[in-house]
């Protein structure tokens, strides 16, 4: 027996901690015991007997919870709570609408119920259909006010409190030495124990505790089908007597945990709870390379299936399904708008998944178990070992997976949704053989939504023959649309979404949605990547807009520069690259961004006049006596023209030189990929005919497209292009030359290189005057800016000018 006076300090503590932790309430909300006494209607009716909290709601509503030292005491909890209320109710001041028991202690957990008063009766909340497990938040008080009924239905875990559990939850497992790798799968065992509602009794020995979770993990696999699955969906014995207690610690504090998230009723609602969970919890609790998984973010599945409006009647396919975000999606997108005998279809015959990790294919099946999917077809395999058959029973429809791919068969899957494995450069398969696949599985006219790295959309060699061989000439491209770079973070990867309709040779004609979307209503804070909306949600946005794409083509789309646009591909281009930056368009400049961006070049000029000990160099070479004196028609107007740089330079050549470590020490600065020092990685000596002048680098690699103007000599690295002006401009318009190309940085990445093939098709906006380039106009702005005024100063101050 615990102590009761230890038990109702550590009552005291949980209650408080999740009040004002995670479930909304403000600490001056929250009234202990004694403090009860400050509320003047409480003080009246209850006299000396008190609560152990009262929650102020508002100044007219209150919420009474009344805890125990033993779980076995819940009930009479909730009884003294109910006293505790009706006393409230019957001063006729304030009102107690709404009251928690709660009963347990550290060692063996605590239990919470709660109950709203409905026309005279005291009635248990539930929350999508599940008694909840946890204390009451404002949000979920909130909810039940509106409504007026303790039936709450698809109300989300808010992100913080969401996060805040899952970084507790880790922080355990790491204190009681539960490794890394196995995390995982140590809480979906957890929350598969919890699924059919039964209380786990924590106070058991650690033994007895893992074996009774273990055996209740069975026998719910077993009802679904799925036992084979019980080896991967487990709790391991400590291997040493030292670490049991650390063992039950663990699965105490998760469980806790998880009680207080109502985790059964929360993924019960149609939202993928448990993979957000796997989303957040293990993605930055621990190595994703380690623990083999890379999780495609939720608010993409979503985006997927909804653009994509995956029906009840729809046979949804994902060959490499990992956790089953994807199918999770997909089911949660049909109950949103089926009726429940469709639904009921839908989960019997309608999710298709393939897994090879046996041990992340269970946690999928966990996934769908919540969702009461007691036949999913989610297997474990080598998506090019299986082949999907269409059958039907008494006029439904669904798919049997096949070993060996039947000579004659007809194609069941109608959509696909699908994140491949991100291939190494030695890997054999390729994420675009995931793709070839997964079409060969589809009936014609069937849709394919597919994440990929930006790099497989414009690799070369055999990326671009398969763009080209197989890709549109056996199937339609639809849409590609650029995610925002860190979209996947901590895991570096820039990716792309493409929507495939398969069957249908791609024509000339076709149009093709291309859309760059930079943010998603995400922001980076202390390592971690959460929802804000102070941020703009770009993906959600175009969400509406993308869906009607797909249904009709000839749906009008507005041109925005570098966002979005429709646009047939160029199939006569031999590089064949399908990605937005290739062809959406540049937004004109307006003045502000420009003198922006040419302060940041004059800054970066000056800095290496010095660091490259250029400042003599500059005073002989650069400097005259109308340097610093500014041009008259400094109000003219002028006409913005997008201009081939072609038509500025000669034909860019590559740097001569690889590596850098072979050349003597000397004068010469080589010029690399670096974004500082204009480029420079050292000083060298260089013979004559490598040696250039007066003329622009730019990067092929690294950050594409970084740019620089060298007025003085220099050489070159071979993934640097040298591009040299074909009639001689003045200082201020080779600067700004290079300002516009960097400018352009947005159109190349690190999956798309600036070559040289490239070149031809790089435009930059330049001002005309009576159809001539107009300098004094560029000179202008460059004398407007503040930099100018420091290099100015510099040389007046030495008595240079």
């Amino acid at each position: 027996m615990v102590k009761t006076s230890q038990s109702e300090v550590h009552a005291y503590i949980h209650i408080f901690r999740e009040l004002t932790e995670k479930k909304g309430w403000n600490k001056n909300q929250v009234f202990t015991q004694q403090e009860c006494r400050k509320i003047r209607p409480i003080e009246e009716t209850l006299v000396l007997k008190k609560p152990e909290n009262i929650v102020e709601i508002d100044n007219k509503n209150y919420y009474v919870i009344e805890g125990k030292n033993e779980k076995i005491k819940l009930n009479q909890a909730i009884r003294e709570a109910q006293d505790y209320a009706k006393k409230i109710n019957e001063g006729n001041k304030v009102d107690c609408l709404f009251i928690t028991g709660i009963a347990g202690n550290d060692e063996e957990n605590f239990i919470a119920r709660s109950q709203y008063l409905k026309n005279g009766n005291w009635e248990t909340i539930t929350e999508n259909g599940i008694e909840i497990t946890s204390l009451l938040s404002k949000k979920q008080i909130e909810t039940i006010q509106q409504t007026k009924e303790p039936h709450i239905k698809d109300v989300e875990i808010t992100e913080e409190e969401f996060m805040k559990s899952a970084e507790m939850i880790n922080e355990t497992l790491q204190r009681n030495a539960i490794p890394k790798e196995i995390r995982g799968r140590f809480i979906a065992t957890i929350l598969l124990a919890m699924s059919d509602g039964q209380d786990i009794n924590t106070s058991e020995n650690t033994l007895v505790l893992i074996e009774t979770i273990n055996a209740k993990v069975r026998l719910i696999l077993k009802r679904h089908g799925k036992e084979e699955f019980a080896k991967y969906v487990r709790i391991d014995e400590p291997l040493t007597e030292d670490n049991h207690t650390k063992y039950k610690k663990a699965i105490v504090d998760t469980h806790q945990e998880l009680l207080g998230l109502n985790i059964r009723s929360a993924m019960n609602s149609g939202k993928d709870v448990l993979g957000k969970f796997y989303e957040v919890f293990l993605k930055y609790g621990n190595s994703m390379k380690d623990l083999g998984i890379v999780l495609t973010p939720r608010h993409i599945t979503r985006f997927a299936s909804e653009i994509l409006d995956i029906n009840a009647n729809d046979l949804i396919l994902d060959p490499a399904c990992g956790t089953g975000g994807f199918l999770v999606g997909a089911f949660d997108q049909v109950k949103r708008k089926s009726t429940p005998k469709e639904l009921d279809k839908f989960r019997l015959n309608g999710i298709y998944g393939i897994e090879e990790q046996d041990s992340i294919v269970a946690l999928a099946i966990v996934n769908m178990i919540f969702r009461g999917d007691g036949k999913n077809n989610m297997i474990q395999g080598n998506c090019f070992k299986k082949w999907l058959e269409a059958k039907q029973i008494e006029g439904t429809l669904f798919a049997k997976y096949e070993t060996e791919e039947p000579p004659f068969r007809t194609r069941p899957i109608t959509k696909v949704l699908m994140n491949p494995p991100f291939s190494k450069e030695n890997d054999e398969d390729k994420e675009y053989m995931f793709i070839d696949h997964a079409l060969d599985q589809m009936q014609d006219d069937g849709l394919l939504f597919c994440v990929l790295p930006r790099g497989v959309m414009v690799k070369q060699k055999k990326f671009a023959n398969w763009r080209k061989e197989s890709l549109l000439k056996k199937n339609t491209l639809l849409a590609v649309i650029d995610f925002p770079k860190d979209v996947f973070y901590p895991v570096g990867a820039e990716t792309c979404g493409i929507i495939v309709k398969k069957g249908k040779p791609h024509s000339k004609e076709q149009k093709v949605l291309w859309a760059k979307v930079e943010k998603d209503g995400f922001v980076k804070v202390k390592g971690k990547r959460l929802p804000s909306e102070k941020t703009p949600n770009q993906l959600k946005e175009i969400t509406p807009l993308v869906t009607q794409f797909i249904k009709n083509q000839n749906t009008e789309i507005k041109n925005i520069k570098e966002f979005q646009k429709v646009e047939p591909i160029d199939l006569d281009d031999e590089t064949i690259e399908l990605l937005p930056e290739v062809y959406l368009d540049e937004k004109k400049p307006t003045e502000k961004e420009l003198l922006s961006s040419i302060d940041k070049t004059l800054r970066d000029t000056i800095s290496f006049m010095f660091a490259g000990n250029k400042v003599e160099y500059f005073k002989k070479n650069v400097i005259t006596k109308e340097f610093f004196t500014k041009p008259k028609n400094k109000n003219s107007k002028v006409t913005w023209k997008e201009v081939p740089i072609t038509d500025i330079f000669e034909e860019p050549n590559t740097g001569a030189y690889h590596k850098s470590k072979a050349l003597d020490e000397g004068e010469t600065p080589l010029i690399s990929c670096s974004t500082i020092n204009n480029g420079a990685e050292g000083y060298f000596e260089i013979p004559e005919e490598n040696i250039y002048s007066n003329a622009i680098t730019i990067a092929s690699d690294g950050s594409p497209l970084t740019s620089f103007y060298h007025y003085y000599p220099f050489t070159a690295k071979d993934n640097v292009l040298i591009a040299i002006p074909k009639q001689k401009y003045k200082f201020t318009t080779n600067l700004f030359f290079a300002t516009q190309l960097n400018r352009l940085k947005w159109r190349f990445s690190y999956g798309r290189k600036c070559y040289k093939n490239k070149v031809p098709k790089i435009k930059i906006f330049l001002p005309y005057k009576n159809k001539e380039l107009d300098e004094d106009y560029i000179e202008n702005l460059f004398k407007t800016s503040e930099t100018w005024n420091l290099l100015e100063n510099i040389f007046k101050w030495k008595q240079w000018a």
